[in-house]
């Protein structure tokens, strides 16, 4: 069951992935992956049910991290040793493979587009873990930026929604549409199902696969890793 999860997740970035880094395949040319684990234990401790997400890459050899940390708050982008980017754990909680995209899925393009985007992203300098912008705000939004780099972040990450006043665009997957005001938000698509988001939170129920999505809890019952 286990190796069928993974191959579906290597074949199909959108599908709700639940592998480890290490079960990655270590290839020679330029990859993307997407990841999110629970945020560190330090912080306020409702903040430990939701997850951070961030993109790890690969191009002409130099693996890089990109990331929105509360601290800063500007776009993180450092160069990383391949023990980091195939690390099971971070802060203590496992990594979660969110989506990978090899050559086959056009990752030179899309690695190249996230490097790029780093320098325009419409929040920098601003963070708020609640209800954003934050760091799930920028992983959604290079989503939107990018073609073909798509995914779903896990109902866990909170602010992935953020859309500052209110906006109308086609969901992270482009398989549908979702409108967004700052307080309360809805999505429909093919493989999110229907969300509703009230403050930053996730509620609804899942299509492809069929999960129930709670803001608390790791969609069920396709979940995260607890291992």
């Amino acid at each position: 069951m286990r190796d069928a999860i993974r191959l579906l997740c290597l074949l199909l970035p959108l599908a709700a992935c639940t592998i480890a880094p290490s079960e990655l395949p270590r290839l020679d040319g330029d990859v993307v992956h997407v990841k999110c684990c629970r945020i560190p234990d330090k912080f306020p401790w409702v903040a430990r049910f939701a997850t951070h997400a961030w993109v790890d890459l690969r191009l002409d050899g130099v693996w890089h991290r990109v990331e929105v940390m509360p601290y800063g708050p500007e776009v993180w982008d450092r160069q990383v040793p391949e023990t980091a980017v195939f690390a099971d754990n971070r802060w203590n909680h496992p990594v979660h493979v969110v989506a990978f995209f090899d050559e086959a899925a056009d990752a030179s393009r899309i690695g190249a587009a996230v490097l790029r985007a780093v320098e325009r992203y419409p929040y920098e300098g601003h963070y708020r873990a609640w209800p954003g912008p934050n760091s799930n705000t920028f992983v959604e939004w290079l989503s939107h930026e990018i073609r073909g780099f798509a995914f779903e972040l896990h109902p866990t990450a909170v602010g992935k929604d953020w859309a500052g006043w209110g906006s109308a665009r086609t969901s992270s997957t482009r398989t549908g549409i979702e409108l967004e005001t700052a307080a309360l938000g809805v999505q429909v698509g093919l493989r999110e199902g229907v969300e509703l988001h009230l403050l930053g939170l996730t509620f609804g129920v899942g299509l492809w696969p069929p999960r129930l999505k709670l803001p608390f809890l790791p969609a069920l019952p396709f979940g995260l890793r607890s291992d």
